[in-house]
């Protein structure tokens, strides 16, 4: 009896080292499954990696040509305004020399006509020393 005992020990002991080697290889083919599908995910993952930094290299080029035709296009307005500020100077210049001669031509007009100094200057919007001048070198005598 004694020796069916010590038997069973043993046997109870080895079905016990049998039982831990079976979870311990179980726990390790776990972690070998799960090592394999972190391994592919970390693959993908770098893979996207990947096309995302080409996608960024793609996109910081489109906005690096953005900015330089963007400077390029402040550089073409700038010109501009230098430009039309120039048209706009010689446009009021030649509306002022119109605007006196039809001036000058209206206060020649009424100075021949009889008007006095003060008439000429009041129609023509001139100064009363013009007026004058127009009126003694184009009035009736």
């Amino acid at each position: 009896m004694a020796d069916t005992i010590e038997m069973l020990n043993l046997s109870l002991s080895t079905v016990l080292l049998l039982i831990l080697l079976l979870v311990a290889l179980g726990i390790w083919l776990q972690l070998a499954l799960l090592r394999g599908r972190v391994t592919v995910r970390l693959t993908r993952l770098e893979e996207r990696l990947a096309e995302q930094e080409q996608l960024l290299e793609i996109q910081t080029k489109g906005v690096r040509d953005l900015a330089e035709t963007c400077s390029r296009l402040a550089d073409v307005a700038n010109d501009s305004k230098t430009v039309l500020e120039s048209i706009r100077l010689d446009t009021i210049r030649l509306a002022d020399d119109v605007r006196g001669e039809v001036g000058m031509s209206k206060a020649i007009e009424l100075a021949r006509a009889g008007a006095g100094k003060a008439a000429v200057a009041d129609a023509t919007g001139m100064s009363l020393e013009e007026a004058e001048a127009i009126v003694t070198f184009h009035g009736r005598k």
